[in-house]
């Protein structure tokens, strides 16, 4: 594995991703704490505490938003640019799949019902944001773990959210505040109790695989994509098509002039 001392920023960041596609290029599942160093040693503006002991309640809750809830049962992430890859590669229990999604990204994404997450990736910028956020929330839980063994046993985490007077010891133990603790009881709903309670029983430990990196197999991806909008659509084939992938409003930008005058 090509790794070097970074000496500035841009510098850590190409070592993180060269570490990462390095890793992710082998045979064998890939342990996300192998990339932990490298992740830290980003300097993220989206996880800037990752190296030290406290809680990044930031980036845990930017994390969990980017990750569908099933994700708290997941020990193994699956990446690859078609549904049928997953069958193609014989991943466990992929005939049962039940798709899921994420409450803040739109990418496709199944579980088994068990401990596999398999996410669809059209490119390599799926796997450059999907990865630092899979980091993250294994750093952040794994710190959330080891914290709240300091909880007094005669707390019920499962009743926590109706129980002010130990919300507050759970939260003084974990070093947040009471807006953070609510942030958590938002997103996780009726999950909050038993989530905290997964978090406090079990260290995570991701493993990822990657199905085929390569750039033929996301173009096979995209035509096969592209061939089922054309059937609906067969004028689309004869006048130009402007294609955005997200950030929509970019087009009024584009539209109004405002990108050429600024």
């Amino acid at each position: 594995m090509e790794r070097t001392v970074p000496e500035v920023a841009s510098e850590e960041i190409e070592l993180y991703l060269r570490t990462a596609y390095s890793l992710l290029r082998a045979s064998t599942d890939v342990r996300l704490r192998s990339l932990e160093e490298a992740h830290a040693g980003m300097n993220s503006l989206l996880h800037p505490l990752a190296r030290q002991e406290v809680v990044d309640s930031t980036a845990f809750v930017y994390s969990v938003l980017r990750l569908p809830r099933e994700i708290t049962q997941v020990e193994l992430v699956v990446l690859g640019q078609s549904y049928g890859m997953f069958s193609e590669y014989r991943v466990e229990g992929s005939a049962e799949w039940q798709e899921v999604r994420a409450p803040a990204r739109r990418r496709r994404c199944f579980f088994n019902g068990k401990d596999i997450l398999a996410c669809l990736i059209t490119s390599r910028s799926d796997i450059d944001d999907l990865i630092p956020i899979l980091t993250a929330y294994q750093i952040e839980w794994n710190k959330i773990n080891r914290l709240m063994q300091q909880v007094p046993k005669e707390i019920n985490l499962l009743d926590l959210a109706k129980n002010p007077a130990d919300m507050e010891v759970v939260a003084h133990v974990l070093g947040l505040d009471q807006e953070d603790m609510e942030r958590l009881v938002s997103i996780w709903g009726s999950d909050f109790g038993v989530n905290l309670q997964h978090v406090a029983q079990e260290r995570k430990d991701f493993r990822v695989r990657l199905l085929d990196g390569s750039l033929s197999e996301y173009r096979r991806a995209i035509h096969r994509w592209w061939l089922q909008i054309e059937q609906l659509q067969p004028s689309l084939s004869r006048r130009p098509v402007y294609f955005v992938s997200s950030n929509a409003h970019s087009l009024v930008n584009l539209v109004s002039g405002f990108a050429l005058d600024h």
